[in-house]
């Protein structure tokens, strides 16, 4: 017999359910491929298109970066997801710039989904490795959490938070409206 340690990178434990974000993000980026090619017209390919260069890659990313759960709150891993998307996904298709494949769409779809799963493949390592490792959110009881903040605050704050959530998804909804329906000329 040969002893290999708990936190071997040979040993690791998979569990779907429990790592349910990193596993979906994988799973989406080999969907988008499929329907990229299979139903090029679809509207799926743009609702999971957008994560896909906007949000996946920086959530990968610091799935990897900050492994614990004390690191960073839901907030602000949502946050600095986007603002990392926006970092990463430019920067593949720089790095395309100069390979003889060039900036199209094949090169940047495979670049970006390889990128995906290797970084959420490291990040469940990441975890496996973790102390106290960050685990994605039960709706249920973060819904039931927020809902009794926000049963806490007193009047501004209570205004404040109401048009701050209405302009996050007044804002959402713009920015799919129109990489949806682009202008033409």
């Amino acid at each position: 017999w040969i002893y290999i340690p708990k936190h071997s990178p040979i040993t690791m434990n998979l569990r779907p359910r429990r790592d349910w974000d990193l596993w979906s993000i994988m799973c989406l980026s080999f969907l988008l491929i499929l329907f990229i090619y299979a139903l090029p017209d679809s509207v799926v390919r743009v609702v999971i298109g957008l994560p896909f260069i906007l949000f996946f890659p920086g959530y990968a990313a610091l799935s990897v970066l900050f492994p614990e759960g004390k690191d960073l709150e839901i907030i602000e891993r949502i946050a600095l997801s986007f603002g990392l998307s926006i970092a990463i996904s430019p920067l593949v298709g720089f790095g395309l710039n100069y390979t003889p494949f060039g900036i199209r769409l094949a090169p940047i779809l495979f670049s970006l989904a390889a990128l995906n799963v290797a970084l959420s493949a490291g990040g469940l390592y990441r975890r496996e490795l973790a102390e106290a490792p960050y685990l994605p959110f039960d709706p249920v009881v973060t819904w039931k959490r927020y809902e009794a903040q926000f049963r806490a605050e007193k009047g501004l704050d209570r205004v404040l938070t109401v048009i701050l959530v209405i302009s996050i998804i007044s804002s959402v909804v713009a920015l799919v409206y129109v990489v949806a329906i682009p202008r033409q000329g």
